[in-house]
This record gives C-alpha cells, structure tokens and sequence, in this order.
C-alpha cells in the first residue's frame, strides 16, 4: 500500500509541477491544486504516515526505559551487545525519550533466547566449514509503568553471516562483529514494531 500512495502522491506532484512551467489555464490550475488537497485527505485518512513522522503509541507513553537484558545463552555479554544497540537506536529516532526506571512511562524488557551458529559454506574437497550462519532470537515485553499493562509482546530472530578460517581468535572476532551486526537489525525492528504496530 504505501507504494501505491508514494506513486500516487509522486503522480500528482509531477502534474502540478507540469501545470506550474508550462502556464496551463487558470481553471486547469486550479483543479490540479483540487486533486492534491483530496490526495492529502486520502493519505490522511487511511492513517498513512511519512517514515520518521508520529507515532501510533499511547498518548500517555512519551519515554522508555531499557534495563539490559536477560540472557540464556552460553554467550557472555550477548545481552550487553542488543541491550546498547536498542538504546542507541531510540537515542538517535528522537521519538521517544530514554529515561531510567524510575521516570519513563514505559519499560522494555528483553531475554535473549537463543544463539545458533549452523554451517552454510564448506571447502568442496574437504568439506571444511568455511562459513557459518549466526542466529539470534529474543523476546520483548512493552510495559505501562502506571499500571503494568503489557502493549507488546513479540519474539524475534535475525542473522548474520561470518567467516570461518584456521586462526581462532579471528573466527571468534568475526562472530562478535556477526552479533553486533544482529543486534543492530534487531534494534531496528524492534523500535519500528513497537512505534507502528498500535
């Protein structure tokens, strides 16, 4: 759907800007101008908003904690490394304030699941792993402070893949940058399903 609008809007856009350089009559002027105010009605009425415009929250819902994350998996400071990223990612959308338990209005809290890193390139002669497919799923709660309310609730994955090779200490690097590369998708999906999905 929002193809269709970006589309639609772009059409009528390009037939003002037509009517504009070449001097079209005053009435054809006038009803280009009439088909752009019924396209912003349009837009306005389906509840279609511009990317980076308002947000579907609560109205009373204006701030966010997030305590760092619970995690159950053998991989240690996994939590620490979605936990900044979320952080990072509400600081830099600027559409809600990041505040400590205490003051927010609402409270995001997450465990990280589960980390898996299956095979998905090997040596043809050998068959050496020469890649692997880092996994991570987390799950998300979205409180009310006030009443303790839950708003949301989801669990999620994404991936990343990595290089394997002979030095350990560079695989082991390459599945720290994996993680952080994961953790960075899912800050972003999180943040949109959360600000969208009321």
């Amino acid at each position: 759907m929002r193809m269709v609008l970006q589309k639609n809007l772009h059409f009528l856009i390009d037939h003002y800007h037509f009517s504009m350089k070449f001097s079209v009559s005053f009435q054809n002027a006038k009803l280009i101008r009439y088909f752009i105010f019924c396209g912003a009605l349009f837009f306005t009425g389906c509840g279609y908003h511009f990317q980076g415009g308002g947000t579907s929250l609560p109205p009373d819902i204006r701030s966010v904690a997030v305590p760092i994350f619970a995690n159950s998996t053998t991989e240690t400071g996994i939590e620490s490394e979605v936990t900044r990223a979320l952080v990072d990612k509400f600081i830099s959308a600027k559409r809600l304030s990041v505040r400590g338990q205490n003051s927010a209005d609402a409270l995001l809290k997450g465990t990280v699941k589960s980390f898996i890193a299956t095979s998905v390139a090997v040596t043809a002669g050998t068959q050496i792993t020469t890649g692997y497919r880092a996994t991570l799923t987390v799950e998300i709660i979205f409180q009310r402070q006030k009443d303790g309310k839950t708003l949301f609730k989801e669990e999620l994955s994404e991936w990343w893949n990595y290089p394997v090779v002979s030095d350990l200490a560079i695989t082991e690097k390459n599945k720290k940058d994996a993680m952080r590369q994961i953790s960075l998708l899912l800050a972003e999906k999180i943040h949109e399903l959360i600000l969208e999905n009321f």
